[in-house]
Parts: C-alpha cells; structure tokens; sequence
C-alpha cells in the first residue's frame, strides 16, 4: 500500500507544473549558494596567497643579519632589529568553509604580530569583503538548508489530508480501503527525498572540489539528515492535526516562523542582554591613554623596565631609533592596561555562546547551524580561538624582543630561533554535537509518532 502511494505521490510531484517549479526553484537557490560559497572560498585563499611580501619579515634574510651582527660584522643600524621583526598571523577557515561561511566576513582573518602592536592593533575591522557585501550578507548552504528546506516541505505536504477532507472525498478514501499514514507519510517522503537529495549532493561535491576529510563531510550529511528528519515529523504533525488546509497552511507558518526566526532571534537578544560585552569606544580609550602616558614617561618607564628584566640586554646601540623603544613600551603598556577588557569581551561572548547552545534545544534551526560550523570549518567558536591564539603569539613576541628593545640593543640567533612561526590550532569539535542529533532525531520520531497516530485516530 506505501509503494503505491509513495510511487503516486513523486508522480504528482514532478506531474505538478507548481509543485515542479518550487523543487526547481529550491534546487536553483541550492546550487547558487554552493556557487558563492566556492567563490568566496577561491577569493579567501588567492587574498591570502597573494599577502604583499613587505607585510613580515623574511625570517632567513633577518636571521642572516642576525648571525652577522653576532660575528662583528658592520651591517645598518635598522637591520636585524626586533622590533623590524614581523609575523603573519593567517587563520584559513576549514575545508568545507565553502557551506558555511554567511559570518565568515565580518570575522578576523589575519593579523600581524610584532613589536609595533598591541592588543588594541592586532585586528582590522575590514577584511576580503566590500562595504556593500558585508552590509548585505552571503547566501551559504547552511542558510538554505535551515530557512528554505522546512518552507519547502511544509509548503508541499500541508495539506495531504485536509485537502481530501475539505472536498468531501475522505470517508470515501477510507472505504475504498485507503490508508491515511500511508498516503501522510507516502507523500511526505516523496517531497523529502528531493529536498535533502539536492543538498547533500552540493555537499558531497564541495568535499570532492575541496578535498575535504570525509569526517566532516559525514558530519555535515548527517546534521542534514537529522535537520530534514525533525522537519518531516513536523510536517506529518500539522497536517494530520488540521482538518482545513487555511488553519494547515496558518500552521506551518507558524511553526517555522517560531522555530527559524523567533527563538533564535530571542535567544540572541537575551544572550546580548544578559552577557554585555564591553564597550569598543572604552578600549579605545584606555589604549589611548595607555600610550599617552606611557610616552610622557618614557626615561623613567624604560628604567622600571629594565630593573625587572635585569642582565637581559647587550650594550646599548645609540644608533639605534628611540621610536623603538618608545613604541614597544606603549604596546605592552596598551596591552596590560586593556587586557581586562579584552578578557571581559571573550568571557562575555564566550557566555553567550554557552547561553545561545543551551536555548538551542529549544530549537533545530540554532542546533544545525552550530552542527554546520563546527563540521565545515567556521563560526565564532574558531574564531574566538584563532584570536586568543594570536594574543598568545604576540605576549610570546613582546617577551622575547622586550629586554633588548628597551634596551637599544639586539637579541640573539637563539632567542630569534625561539620564536615560532604562527600555527593556528582549531578547536576540538564540542562533545555535544552528537547530543544535538540525537536531540533532534528523538524530536523527528515524537512529531512523526503523533502525526501517525493522529491520522490513524482520525481515520
């Protein structure tokens, strides 16, 4: 009885000049977001291939110097200077960025770690993207498959009994011996098996083209899969409760509005309100003032200095730019002075994050989106890693340089070979991902259950 429903129901599907448009329509909107993604992913690695030579140092050259300068050898004053010595900090997002990366452009993707920075200069506020792109957003796969596949199962499987109903040809359904659950459920795989078709293949394909770890790629699926699951269970739900396809059709648009669009929303507000991070305008002025005294005091901040790093710097080089010391003061000056606040930033958005996550389950729409991030590569989790990575690296620069800076003098080849080249570490996907499918395939079988009983009760 299924396999005959089933085998009717795609017929009707593709049979329908409407119903045809909206698959083609949705497979359109699909493709193109995997397109931009490809795109966007192209344009992030050529920018970051491309980074200007004179943005850092050459370590080979410098540390040649370096190695003359020990042996005696005259070379330029300004040569082999730490504060001259610069990192590029580059975070690439993941494989499979490609599919999430709607957030990616107002996130931090490089930085520069010497001497000249401090905590206040380390991230630039514009990135890849123009004004107008950043101001307008992306189209990912992880925006379609949240906000567009539930409209389109919804929208195709409302009324599969309420339409039967409201024209009077139910009762006669039934005594021909046909099977409400079977016809809900018939219809509702018919619909479904295009809508997760089309994405999972822009997935498979985006792992192919990107050569992408087929553990992401597996993740990514089944975070899909449970998505589209919930939402089937929802579908059976509302359209064996409603018995006119007007009250269906109310109801299916309620349904996603609260689940896509009110609880995140709400969830995000709360999470603002209850975890404020500091105000920018403040660290600004903080780094300011930082500088500005620092500055004014520069003879009497050098010597605390160096009485806390004792028997750490050569002869001074009186050749050498007062403008290095000064500015190497006021960078670590800007940076303890503005650390707090940058720790009260990370800790305020790391606790909204922790606040968002647990109203999540509340929610499919949040628990998918979190589950696409962490399997493709990006999101403010690895973004807040990648920037405590890069302070880390800069403290790690400033104590090295620090002693021979102030004191007018170079440091060694061996404390120029221990400082590393930048590396960035991604963060270990959370343990909870495989909680939050779980959480939605229990919701999927509840949803589908009740639809199924209700149809069969009402039948």
């Amino acid at each position: 009885m299924f396999g005959f429903y089933f085998q009717r129901e795609w017929a009707a599907l593709f049979g329908s000049p409407i119903r045809l448009l909206a698959i083609l329509s949705y497979a359109v909107i699909t493709v193109w977001a995997l397109a931009d993604g490809l795109v966007w992913q192209s344009q992030m690695q050529r920018i970051q291939a491309e980074t200007p030579a004179d943005f850092f140092t050459n370590r080979e050259d410098w540390t040649a110097d370096l190695r003359r300068a020990e042996a005696g050898e005259d070379i330029s004053p300004y040569a082999a200077r730490p504060m001259r010595f610069t990192l590029l900090a580059m975070h690439t997002p993941g494989e499979l960025a490609a599919l999430a990366h709607r957030s990616e452009s107002i996130q931090p993707h490089s930085a520069l770690i010497s001497g000249m920075r401090s905590d206040a200069s380390l991230f630039q506020r514009y990135e890849v993207e123009g004004p107008s792109v950043l101001r307008l957003g992306r189209m990912d796969l992880a925006f379609v498959v949240i906000v567009i596949l539930p409209l389109v199962l919804l929208l195709l499987t409302f009324d599969v009994l309420s339409q039967e109903r409201a024209a009077g040809r139910f009762r006669i359904f039934l005594m021909q011996g046909g099977d409400a659950a079977s016809l809900l459920w018939a219809r509702i795989l018919a619909v479904l098996s295009p809508v997760l078709a089309i994405p999972a293949i822009c997935v498979l394909a985006a792992g192919a083209l990107a050569g992408a770890p087929m553990g992401s790629t597996l993740v990514w699926l089944a975070a899909l899969l449970a998505y589209g699951l919930f939402w089937a269970g929802v579908a059976a739900l509302v359209a064996a409760a409603f018995s006119h396809p007007s009250t269906g059709a109310i109801a299916v648009l309620a349904s996603w509005s609260v689940i896509v669009v009110l609880i995140p929303s709400a969830a995000q507000f709360l999470a603002q309100s209850l975890h404020p991070v500091p105000s920018r305008v403040s660290f600004l002025s903080e780094a300011r003032d930082a500088e500005g005294q620092t500055r004014r005091n520069l003879t009497e901040r050098a010597e605390i200095y160096m009485a806390e790093h004792p028997g750490q710097g050569d002869a001074p080089d009186e050749a050498v730019p007062g403008f290095f010391r000064s500015s190497y003061l006021a960078n670590i000056d800007i940076s303890a002075r503005t650390a707090p606040m940058v720790q009260a930033f990370e800790d305020q958005q790391q606790a909204q994050r922790r606040f968002v996550s647990l109203v999540g389950y509340l929610s499919p729409a949040m628990l998918a989106q979190d589950l696409f991030f962490h399997a493709s590569g990006t999101g403010p989790e690895r973004a807040a890693a990648y920037r405590g990575q890069v302070r880390t690296h800069l403290a790690l620069v400033h104590d090295v340089i620090g002693p021979a800076t102030v004191n007018r003098s170079r440091i060694t080849v061996a404390q120029a070979e221990s400082i590393p080249d930048f590396r960035f570490r991604p963060p270990e996907p959370p343990s909870s991902r495989w909680l939050a499918m779980v959480w939605m395939l229990l919701i999927a079988a509840l949803t589908g259950f009740a639809g199924l009983s209700i149809a069969r009760t009402r039948s």
